[in-house]
């Protein structure tokens, strides 16, 4: 059941990042968004994500990691992408469909840009936690 709830909230994480209008209006509609890795030599621009476990997947706070990688001459798009990626996940009622199980609340930890050798090539990446609980007791979740 975990490694399907699992899935299951990734699967929710890529659809509500790829889905979302105003993330094809500044990163293009053909954006790539790939688990633990991307693959060789993708096409730019692309995110990179996946969730680290930290004990009961059901219950407890995890770490959500998100990497954005551009092409471009300045870091203006990227700002505009993370604050839209901040907009869409920031407090997010994260659910599996489950009534029962796996639900929790996203929350911004810390992000920042870091350093590429390729000239042009800007990789901002984030860390977020998301804590579980029963999709019944939502209201119920409050911060560590």
């Amino acid at each position: 059941m975990a490694v399907e709830t699992g899935q299951a909230i990734i699967t929710a994480l890529y659809t509500r990042l790829t889905g979302d209008a105003t993330m094809q209006s500044v990163l293009g509609a053909s954006f790539g968004c790939y688990r633990v890795m991307a693959p060789v030599d993708p096409d730019l621009p692309y995110l990179v994500h996946r969730l680290s476990l930290n004990g009961d997947l059901l219950h407890g706070t995890h770490t959500y990691l998100l990497d954005l990688w551009y092409y471009g001459d300045d870091s203006a798009t990227v700002d505009s992408a993370i604050d839209r990626i901040k907009i869409l996940l920031h407090d997010w009622n994260v659910s599996t469909g489950n009534s029962e199980i796996g639900a929790g609340i996203m929350k911004w930890f810390s992000g920042g840009y870091i350093p590429t050798d390729a000239a042009d090539v800007w990789h901002y990446a984030t860390q977020w936690s998301l804590r579980m609980g029963a999709a019944r007791d939502i209201s119920n979740i409050v911060e560590a």
